[in-house]
């Protein structure tokens, strides 16, 4: 059986090499086509990979806010229970519950209150101080954000050391405002972490309930995951708890977003460049049909089957979509190489020297698994481009194709 069908292929190069310009022509088309596939997919992904790594170096991938949903208008604030599911939720290592809550200072300068356990925030955020230490369990003590100490002694001279009087706004039985006056003592500041806790006022969760009365939830609680790769399972099983997700993995879901939207509009001009190509390899088997009339009518009546003849001219288009993948991906490999050696200071020379960070040594990445795509589609198309002429061939009457060829 293998030795018939090596017998086919044979036969089918020897047809091929009987129409050289036609056979180059028709395989240049399909790598024409396969070609732009690759290289779209390996510039895409490219630029995908150097905006995720830019993301992952200035963002903390690992840390996931959790907030409660919201429905009908309602918000659930998330309980003990849940917060307890969060933490033996795979790849978390830690999890934080919070509150938030707003108080002001006597020249009305707003503080916006995170009330956490010091212990259980140390572990999620592995806080740094620049001075002082973390506030004591159920004590009047707080401890303010880089940004935040700084306006604080710049406009109302409040150090470290410092007691000061904070405002809680409440209302009266008749929905009048009331300022009740809390003592405070500030133990320690955090160093700069570019991010919302600079702003923030963190306070002992017992402190901050017994300030504002029972707490009966948490509106945010901070989960650590072990490893950014592992950040996407993780939030879709908060999600499944009926919990919303917050952090920087969503600037990589933008990011994909983007760049698949991209990848599908440029894609449809490369699937026309498969379709010009594959329309090629129709017209030169049919052609190749009706020039091999007689010899596929002598070959069918000394016993040929139909199946024989269609596996003779699909074997062709094989070896055309073979050849047509192969020279494909080389041109992808150029194209790859071009864009690499010459794309980067293109880019760099219209975009400013500023934009040099955010490329690496690759703009477009050529995996092993494109360049097999690539002859994939090439063998693909190349047989569906077939399945006509195979089939226009077996329906030939064997005695009339003789005839009208003599």
């Amino acid at each position: 059986m293998m030795g018939k069908e090596v017998d086919f292929l044979k036969l089918s190069a020897r047809q091929l090499a009987t129409k050289r310009l036609r056979v180059i022509l028709t395989v240049l088309g399909i790598a024409i086509g396969v070609a732009a596939v690759i290289g779209i997919v390996a510039l895409s992904d490219g630029i995908r990979y150097q905006a995720i790594e830019t993301i992952k170096a200035q963002s903390d991938l690992t840390l996931i806010e959790v907030h409660p949903s919201t429905e009908g208008g309602v918000t659930q604030l998330i309980t003990e229970t849940k917060v307890d599911a969060l933490r033996n939720t795979p790849h978390v290592l830690a999890a934080a519950p919070a509150f938030s809550d707003s108080y002001s200072t006597k020249k009305q300068t707003f503080l916006q209150v995170l009330a956490v356990r010091s212990d259980e925030i140390d572990k999620v955020l592995k806080l740094k101080y620049t001075s002082g230490r973390a506030f004591a369990a159920n004590a009047s003590e707080v401890v303010l954000g880089a940004d935040l100490k700084d306006q604080l002694q710049r406009n109302e001279g409040i150090r470290m050391g410092d007691n000061f009087t904070a405002l809680v706004r409440d209302y009266d039985a008749s929905g009048m405002p009331v300022d009740r006056q809390v003592p405070l003592i500030v133990v320690g500041a955090l160093g700069n972490r570019d991010d919302q806790f600079d702003r923030y006022v963190l306070i002992d969760m017992q402190t901050a309930s017994k300030i504002r009365g029972e707490q009966k939830g948490y509106d945010t609680v901070y989960v650590r995951v072990d490893d950014p790769d592992n950040v996407f399972s993780v939030v879709d099983q908060i999600t499944a708890q009926g919990l919303t997700a917050t952090g920087a993995f969503e600037q990589i879901k933008a990011v994909n977003q983007f760049m698949d939207a991209i990848v599908i509009v440029f894609m449809l001009f490369a699937v026309f460049a498969l379709i010009v190509g594959g329309l090629m390899i129709t017209t030169t088997m049919i052609t190749s049909v009706f020039e091999r009339t007689r010899e596929i009518g002598i070959i069918m009546a000394i016993g040929a089957s139909e199946n024989d003849v269609m596996r003779m001219v699909l074997y062709e288009c094989l070896l055309i979509g073979v050849l047509g993948g192969i020279v494909g991906d080389l041109f992808g490999l150029l194209f790859t190489a071009v864009m690499n050696t010459v794309g980067k200071p293109f880019i760099i020379a219209r975009m400013g020297p500023d934009f040099a960070s955010l490329l690496g040594n690759q703009i477009a990445r050529l995996s092993p698994e494109m360049l097999l795509a690539g002859m994939v589609i090439a063998v693909g198309f190349s047989l569906a481009a077939g399945l006509y002429p195979a089939i226009k061939a077996t329906h030939l009457n064997p005695v009339e194709a003789i005839r009208g060829m003599t």
